[in-house]
């Protein structure tokens, strides 16, 4: 299902900063009581600590598929100085790069990734009233739907360790100033997202086999599609067992009179698995080319030896029978056969046969020679 992303509204989360002449010149009663209303608190030296607010605006959907992750993405920019004095406002201040973990909970509980809180260089103003704002980015990581349970996304502990560069007037120079900074607040709810049962894949074409199923014979699977587009991968089945995956296959001596079929299995996040079987049918004997005729070499002549020569077939086992006058003769199967004195006048041939497990038989005779003294 398609679903259009909406604002989830600004999420309050603490952080804070003040830097060395703002905090001299704020007066100590004033740094406790914005301790007490803030999510963060930063320390700087002896001054103690003082606040500021980090406001995160994040977009998610409104609706996922279970199974789907979730993508938040959130703005954020850091806030404070309501309550500066006007020295603290006359101040010039530079940010230096500053980053944290954000600790992520989907329905309370901490996700093993974190998110990152990154903030970029800066020359910032303080203005003469109300908050100074420095602009940051979160990026979160990708969240789960597997228990199907609708989600409820919160922003933890993010403690941060400050680097700022300030001048105060009426000085020239820049001094540095780290400010760490830890949360004292509660958590902030960013997002909330309704988590949908896990939808059907329609099929799109339907799962075909093509070739015989026959031994030596190659098959190819196609279809098995769906709408949404889905990964699709096949296996084949010989007697309903695994026997190889892969958009085709090539039919096995093995598998001779079993049945060979083809299974495809849909999937895509957050969508049900679809399978599809189609079968191909019980494999036949295949066949297999000899190359050349079965010949007879040598002189057919009494005491002299006649020797068989096959055609050529690959992998095939070969067997010979000689033949006396279209015969066979009693135990001769060697490759070779000795012309005795009875065979004077008859007509010697050799029967030659290939086989080859899970393929048809192949017969050949030679042409047959006359035997003289």
């Amino acid at each position: 299902m398609k679903t259009t992303p909406t604002r989830r509204g600004a999420g309050m989360i603490a952080a804070g900063a003040l830097v060395a002449g703002a905090l001299a010149a704020l007066p100590v009663t004033a740094a406790q009581a914005a301790e007490a209303t803030t999510d963060y608190s930063c320390t700087y030296g002896s001054f103690g600590s003082f606040d500021a607010k980090l406001v995160v605006d994040a977009t998610a959907p409104a609706t996922a598929l279970q199974g789907q992750p979730v993508a938040i993405t959130a703005d954020a920019s850091l806030a404070w100085g309501e309550s500066w004095s006007n020295y603290g406002r006359s101040l010039e201040m530079k940010f230096k790069d500053a980053s944290a973990d954000v600790q992520v909970l989907v329905n309370g509980t901490p996700l093993a990734s974190p998110g990152k809180l990154t903030f970029k260089d800066a020359d910032l103003g303080v203005p003469a009233a109300g908050n100074m704002t420095w602009p940051a980015e979160v990026k979160l990581p990708p969240i789960p739907t597997s228990s199907g349970a609708d989600v409820v996304v919160t922003l933890g502990k993010a403690d941060l360790d400050m680097l700022v560069d300030l001048k105060f007037p009426p000085t020239t120079e820049w001094t540095a100033a780290e400010l760490p900074c830890a949360v004292v607040g509660t958590a902030p709810t960013i997002a909330s997202v309704d988590v949908l049962p896990p939808a059907a894949l329609a099929p799109a074409a339907a799962l075909k086999a093509t070739g015989k199923p026959v031994v030596g014979q190659r098959l190819a699977a196609s279809g098995g599609t769906t709408n949404p587009a889905s990964s699709v991968a096949y296996q084949w089945l010989v007697n309903g067992k695994a026997a190889g995956a892969g958009a085709s296959y090539v039919v096995k001596p093995a598998d001779l009179g079993k049945t060979v079929a083809v299974r495809s299995t849909a999937t895509k996040v957050g969508y049900v698995t679809r399978v599809s079987n189609v079968s191909v049918g019980k494999v036949a004997a295949g066949s297999f080319a000899v190359r050349g005729k079965a010949a007879v070499k040598g002189k057919a002549k009494v005491g002299k030896k006649l020797t068989a020569r096959p055609g050529k077939a690959a992998g095939a086992k070969v067997r010979y029978q000689w033949l006396r006058n279209g015969k066979a003769i009693k135990g001769a199967k060697a490759k070779s056969l000795k012309l005795k004195k009875s065979y004077k006048g008859k007509k010697i041939s050799v029967q030659v046969t290939y086989t080859k497990p899970g393929y048809k038989t192949v017969v050949q005779k030679s042409k047959a020679v006359k035997v003289k003294k």
